[in-house]
């Protein structure tokens, strides 16, 4: 514990050198904080991303294959997945391994940590529209889910037959959630997914240029 409590005070002495310092606003001290973390995470998280277009480019390679074990086996269920799974194996594709699982833990620390840490931080900024960043925002809790959900949609890897439902979800639990919470949370929030949102527009638009030159 000793260790996260440091480095949740070096997140809330971030913010506070920005602010009296650099001499910026808290809301803009937080979006600065988070998107200099977010940078210093984006080599871990575009390799993750990366490995999730490949994977998507190697199972679709493998529909033939698949559907081909889909009809040969559709009354056993248990054969199926240890065909797939042999075929998955045979082909590398990984749908969890040391990249994903590094991505997956650096983001929630982050996460969590700076989450942990604005809740500590006495707020007396306004940003915009918002009067005070230390209450609610209901605009900004929309504005935020609507970046969530296509932050989401947009990711890389994220195969097209997926239910809008399931980006929808994430999404709305985001604005439940920061209705009840000051807005320099949303700020965060808000930072984070733009982040996430441009990454995978880069990652997207690359591999659309891979994919054009080949043609060529």
């Amino acid at each position: 514990m000793e260790i996260w409590n440091l480095f949740t005070d070096f997140i809330v002495q971030s913010i506070t050198f920005f602010t009296q310092e650099v001499g910026v606003s808290q809301a803009a001290a937080i979006i600065l904080f988070t998107v200099i973390g977010r940078l210093v995470l984006m080599p871990i998280n575009l390799v993750a991303m990366v490995n999730m277009v490949r994977n998507k480019k190697a199972i679709a390679a493998l529909k033939p294959e698949l559907d081909s074990i889909k009809n040969n086996y559709k009354n056993q269920p248990s054969e199926i997945a240890k065909l797939t799974m042999a075929l998955y194996k045979k082909h590398n594709i990984k749908f969890i391994d040391k990249k994903s699982v590094t991505n997956m833990a650096s983001q929630g620390v982050f996460g969590l940590g700076t989450f942990q840490a604005l809740q500590q931080i006495v707020f007396n900024s306004k940003f915009a529209w918002i009067a005070s960043i230390a209450k609610p925002d209901i605009a900004l809790s929309l504005l935020v889910g609507a970046i969530t959900y296509l932050s989401m949609m947009m990711m890389p890897g994220s195969a097209e037959q997926t239910s809008t439902l399931l980006f929808l979800i994430p999404a709305i639990i985001c604005v439940v959630t920061l209705v009840n919470f000051p807005s320099a949370i949303g700020l965060y929030w808000a930072a984070s997914s733009s982040t996430s949102l441009l990454q995978s527009l880069l990652v997207n638009k690359y591999f659309k240029n891979q994919q054009a030159q080949q043609v060529l």
